[in-house]
């Protein structure tokens, strides 16, 4: 009966433990950049939502950091999206009727091996309170608050750009959120507008 007694006790404090949660239970937010990928960029620890959070849809808020892989061996990029605010062409481009040009500042740093050389604007879209989703505007323009991505790009490995990425959207259009994936075989991430 004893014997029965301790095994039901030591059963209610191991129950008791995982209830009030380990140290590996509990979430404080900082994840490991650990892709396998690049080692020195990789033994940093950020804090930031892990790939699988962002692979389960939930977003990060703005100037939070995602790390998203693309399909290609040795691509990683490590994303913020700065903000997301109103602007308009200075080279002469007309912005339809009815229309407003968005710019969405994006940070990505190379943690992969590899030079990245697509354009972050090709994966960049933005999404209105609706759902509908707006891709960049084509081509390179001007837009006043800053340069656009250079095309091709030619990050190397532990390098940083931050650029603007440009959207002509219609007036009263609400943006809620911006998505980036760097193929369409890579991860996603995916940032709320306030």
């Amino acid at each position: 009966m004893r014997r029965v007694a301790m095994l039901i006790l030591g059963g209610a404090v191991a129950a008791a433990g995982v209830g009030c949660g380990s140290d590996s239970s509990i979430d404080y937010g900082f994840y490991s950049n650990n892709h396998g990928e690049n080692p020195a960029m990789e033994k940093k620890v950020i804090t930031v939502d892990s790939t699988e959070r962002i692979e389960q849809n939930q977003q990060l808020g703005l100037t939070a950091e995602g790390t998203i892989k693309g399909e290609a061996p040795g691509i990683l990029l490590r994303v913020i999206v700065q903000d997301v605010f109103e602007t308009s062409f200075t080279d002469g481009t007309e912005t339809p009727p009815g229309s407003r040009v968005m710019a969405v500042e994006v940070q990505v740093v190379n943690a992969g091996s590899r030079v990245f050389n697509d354009n972050p604007a090709s994966g960049t879209t933005i999404v209105d309170a609706s759902g509908k989703k707006y891709k960049s505007h084509p081509g390179q323009v001007e837009i006043d608050g800053g340069e656009l991505f250079p095309e091709p790009l030619g990050l190397q490995p532990r390098d940083q750009r931050t650029a603007l990425v440009p959207f002509v959207v219609p007036v009263g259009v609400n943006i809620k959120q911006v998505g980036f994936q760097i193929d369409k075989g890579g991860e996603k991430g995916l940032w709320r507008v306030p």
